[in-house]
């Protein structure tokens, strides 16, 4: 095919020799159009950071114990004030690799702070032994020290004997104890825990807003709207509750009712990362407004130009089909429908921000293909379908590694997917790359594809698989890459580089 940037003819490799570009997902050059949209604030970091600093908060309970006096024959108790501790505002396990989170405000306490009395007869055994668990607890928690599950049968027991006094100080071990199983994802412990939590505590906001933290985190979409809810209900200006739901809205492909949850949260309570989110959600939405939209069970498709019923047919079967292909591939398959956008070319750049030459974006912000169309027909080109398979690529790969595969992993196995190979560059260009001496977008793309040849070379598609797999897991592409193939990231990539070099180079 000729090269759509600089017109060079009868191009058949994946990279135009003259100027460089990806032909497969490159489209005609064009000056970037204005946009039309009035400046928005800057987007938020990826869906993580908008809950991730409130998991941090270990919503430590300081806690009082009240000695009890006996004065002519009849108990008597009296309190102390608690001192509240300061809240950890670092968010669990491997935050530095996250990007800057969204700063969240500090939730003041729900109601009086509470206390702990032992309501037995002074010279107990049992008050002397109550009142030694429940100060070492509060110890515990104040200096933020890993809690053990011995701990939390502590509290229980606690609980058990003295349901009203210890209510709060049960809910904190236990939220303590969650946040620390979830910052090792343990994700199975910390939600039985913070269910727990929330049995013992119903009308307090903690264990609802941990709730929906750990439901974000871990991309569960439909269980992160209903925890959502139900802290909402309980507590309507919690800003961190109305950007989770909304968020979990959008994961779903449920703009409008985010812009509806974002929009009446804000017209009660002012919250500057909830209007940045409506901003973002409002500006990625204004591109869709009138597209046609067919629905299957993997995807949700919208498209403009010259659109019409067959067309739509058309491009759902072969999403389909390569769905189908890629779920085998990976021995997986996303937990939602795939929102896939076909744009006008105008339209995909205004919303997209996308660089000039690229022929498609998938968007882990909200989990949308966006690719530029200038009109449909019912017979497709080849090289929107590669691009389809490269972005579909993406959504499989950042949903089975839970987004930690770090971008070369990404362009490699997208590339691998559409069937290209390094071999299939001319010797020249193999020797250039080999050489360092191919730099740019097309260094990157290459250098990235035999990355993922190298490791398939090594354990084959299935430790490929399980190298995303261990991603999902950990959270860690440094600890994924060891566990599956010995070395971290930079070591392998330095090794594949080796390797390319000896067999291309010279």
């Amino acid at each position: 095919m000729d090269c759509p940037r600089c017109g060079t003819r009868d191009v058949t490799t994946p990279e135009c020799p003259a100027c460089g570009v990806m032909v497969a997902k490159a489209r005609s050059v064009r000056p970037r159009p204005e946009r039309t949209l009035p400046p928005t604030p800057a987007p938020p970091p990826a869906w993580r950071s908008l809950v991730l600093p409130a998991l941090g908060l270990a919503l430590l309970i300081g806690a009082a114990v009240v000695h009890l006096r006996q004065t002519g024959g009849e108990a008597a108790s009296t309190g102390s004030a608690r001192e509240r501790p300061s809240r950890n505002a670092s968010p669990p396990g491997g935050a530095a690799a996250l990007p800057e989170p969204i700063t969240l405000p500090e939730i003041p306490p729900a109601g009086p702070p509470p206390t702990f009395v032992a309501q037995t007869p002074a010279g107990d055994p049992a008050a002397a032994a109550d009142l030694a668990t429940a100060t070492r607890l509060i110890s515990r928690l104040n200096a933020q020290v890993p809690l053990s599950p011995e701990d939390v049968r502590d509290a229980e027991a606690l609980y058990a004997r003295h349901p009203a006094e210890a209510r709060d100080l049960l809910e904190g071990v236990l939220l303590a104890a969650a946040s620390r199983a979830q910052a090792a994802r343990r994700f199975d412990s910390a939600a039985t825990l913070i269910q727990r939590a929330v049995t013992v505590a119903p009308e307090s906001p903690r264990p609802l807003r941990m709730q929906l933290g750990l439901k974000l985190v871990t991309s569960d979409w439909p269980a992160a709207e209903q925890a959502g809810r139900a802290l909402l209900a309980l507590s309507p200006t919690d800003a961190e509750g109305a950007r989770g739901l909304a968020y979990a809205f959008v994961r779903q492909d449920r703009n409008r009712e985010a812009v509806e949850l974002l929009n009446g949260f804000l017209a009660a309570t002012e919250d500057a990362e909830a209007r940045t989110l409506l901003a973002r959600i409002q500006h990625d939405s204004a591109a869709e407004k009138s597209l046609s939209e067919a629905k299957l069970a993997h995807f949700h498709v919208r498209y403009d130009g010259e659109a019409h019923e067959d067309v739509g047919r058309e491009i759902l079967r072969l999403l389909d089909r390569h769905y189908a292909t890629l779920a085998r591939s990976f021995d997986h398959e996303p937990g939602q429908p795939i929102p896939v956008i076909l744009l006008s070319r105008e339209s995909y750049y205004d919303a997209t921000g996308a660089p000039a030459w690229s022929g498609g974006q998938y968007d882990s912000f909200d989990g949308r293909v966006r690719i530029p169309i200038g009109g449909l027909s019912a017979a497709l080109t080849p090289d929107l379908e590669q691009t389809l398979v490269h972005e579909l690529t993406h959504s499989f790969v950042n949903d089975l590694s839970g987004g930690a595969a770090p971008r070369e992993l990404h362009e490699g196995l997208a590339q691998y997917m559409e069937g290209r190979r390094i071999a299939q560059l001319d010797e020249g260009r193999l020797r250039a790359l080999a050489n360092g001496q191919l730099a740019g977008v097309a260094g990157f793309y290459f250098h990235s594809l035999w990355l993922v040849e190298d490791l398939a070379a090594q354990r084959g598609a299935g430790g490929l698989n399980d190298l995303l797999r261990a991603m999902g897991s950990s959270g860690n592409a440094d600890q994924a890459f060891r566990s599956v193939y010995g070395s971290d990231f930079a070591t392998l990539r330095r090794q594949a580089a080796g390797r390319l070099r000896l067999r291309y180079g010279g």
